[in-house]
């Protein structure tokens, strides 16, 4: 027989108001000993409690039946990255009789998608982190704590985080867009669950760095006017680059006219349609310019700008190919003086074959012109058709996607599933060999009679007291 239990319908979203909330409190020793059975099968000791008493709390919340019950269990807040809200509690109640594991869960109504257990002994910002360490459970974070500071004094500064089981494609992304400059220290459980947990973080880690904004620095200025930085249009349109801003503009206009012509009365509506589709052609023309310019849609930002230059059509061949064929010692000369002194670590370029001058007299370089009277203002070039060719530097970038966050896998070096499993054997395995020791010294003394025993009475350890009467 199965015992079938009815899921719960329209259940409200979590409320921490409707909780009894207990905090711990590092002086009071009666109240240290309630969260004592919790954390007493899990072997994490007082010190561990004490890094992290701010954040888990025992929450009674009232039965819904008319019965006057309450469910108590030890509470760690979920948070949302960036917000202060409590949207829910990972849950772990007092471990059974027979030593096996309580009621492991979350609060009705938390926000399981998006919130998770975030949690600093220093008090740490997730923002600020230079080191975010990723659990299934908050009993996993304070194990890898407590077997981990004593030979870390900086651990204490990191964040740790629970997702409090199975963590989602939400979770990553919020933890990941708040804490850019972190190294992300993947621990989940060593099994197959564990793995597939790192692939699923990479994964959204690489689509997160497609889709956000890598700001180059002439964008800089525009995007530290965002009203709201996950909106890349809610800026001061005023501090775009030119280029950007000229896309804006014709944009702009164009929707002016089209209010103009539609409250106007005076337009046929074949004409105010018309206006309409140029309008929306601007705007997806607005919309290519300001995601080309910060890269959204490609991991990596755009090579480093070296700038363009009007080149000599002689030389294009020779700049492109390599093909020196054809020009003579000066002209070889000019080209690699050019090339040395702007891009000794090479280039990458692109020719716009619509921007030429047939007659150009001031190129980026060519063959001199002996007879110029340069000190009257003439061009020290023969005049010679050109072209704008842009240039970029081969391998660096505006700015790199989430360029300073690194991602580290953990496991316990035992091999043991997770970090409060090696906490709990390396506790037991300790206490055994206290015990060892202790019989150890209890029977060590010296052998007086020569007899190769040690008898008891012989031990320094142990005295006996003979009382005798008269």
């Amino acid at each position: 027989m199965r015992n079938i239990i009815k899921p719960k319908r329209d259940i409200k979203p979590f409320d921490i108001k409707d909780y009894s909330v207990l905090t711990y409190q590092k002086h009071n020793m009666e109240n240290i000993k309630k969260f004592y059975p919790f954390f007493k099968s899990r072997m994490i000791d007082i010190p561990t409690q004490k890094a992290f008493a701010q954040h888990f709390v025992l929450a009674s919340h009232k039965t819904a039946d008319n019965k006057p019950r309450f469910y108590k269990n030890l509470s760690f807040p979920l948070h949302i990255p960036g917000k202060e809200e409590v949207v829910g509690f990972e849950e772990r109640g007092k471990p059974r009789l027979d030593g096996s594991s309580g009621y492991k869960g979350k609060a009705l109504g938390s926000n399981s998608s998006e919130g998770l257990w975030i949690a600093s002994p220093n008090g740490t910002a997730l923002k600020d982190a230079k080191h975010v360490l990723w659990f299934e459970s908050a009993y996993d974070a304070m194990a890898y704590y407590q077997l981990h500071a004593p030979y870390d004094p900086h651990l204490g500064d990191a964040v740790f985080l629970s997702t409090g089981g199975n963590p989602t494609v939400m979770q990553f992304r919020g933890v990941i867009k708040e804490a850019q400059e972190a190294c992300h220290h993947l621990c989940f459980d060593n099994d197959m669950a564990g793995k597939q947990f790192v692939a699923n973080f990479n994964r959204e880690l690489s689509n997160l760095k497609a889709n956000l904004p890598k700001v180059p620095e002439d964008m800089k200025e525009y995007m530290a006017t965002l009203i709201n930085k996950d909106d890349i249009y809610s800026g001061q349109e005023d501090f775009l680059p030119n280029e950007v801003y000229e896309a804006y503009a014709k944009y702009f206009d164009a929707c002016d006219e089209l209010h103009d012509m539609s409250h106007s009365h005076l337009c046929c509506k074949e004409d105010v349609h018309e206006q309409a589709v140029k309008v929306a052609q601007l705007r997806n023309e607005y919309h290519k310019a300001m995601t080309d310019k910060l890269s959204i849609g490609s991991e990596l930002a755009h090579l480093k700008d070296l700038g363009t230059y009007h080149v000599p059509e002689w030389a294009l061949c020779a700049m492109e190919n390599g093909d020196y064929e054809g020009l003579n010692d000066e002209e070889t000369k000019v080209l690699n003086d050019f090339i040395g002194k702007h891009f000794p670590d090479g280039y990458v370029m692109t020719v716009d074959w619509d921007d030429y001058r047939e007659l150009d007299v001031m190129p980026a370089f060519g063959t001199r012109n002996e007879n110029a009277l340069v000190q009257r203002g003439e061009s020290p070039y023969l005049a010679v058709k050109t072209y704008a060719v842009s240039f970029r530097h081969p391998t660096m970038r505006e700015t790199e996607a989430l360029a300073n966050l690194t991602v580290m896998r953990e496991v316990p070096q035992d091999g043991s599933k997770d970090w409060n499993d090696q906490l709990i054997r390396q506790e037991i395995e300790k206490a055994q060999q206290e015990a060892k020791e202790e019989i150890r010294t209890t029977h060590a003394g010296i052998d007086l009679n020569n007899d190769g025993e040690i008898a008891v009475s012989e031990s320094d350890e142990k005295k006996h007291t003979y009382h005798r009467g008269r």
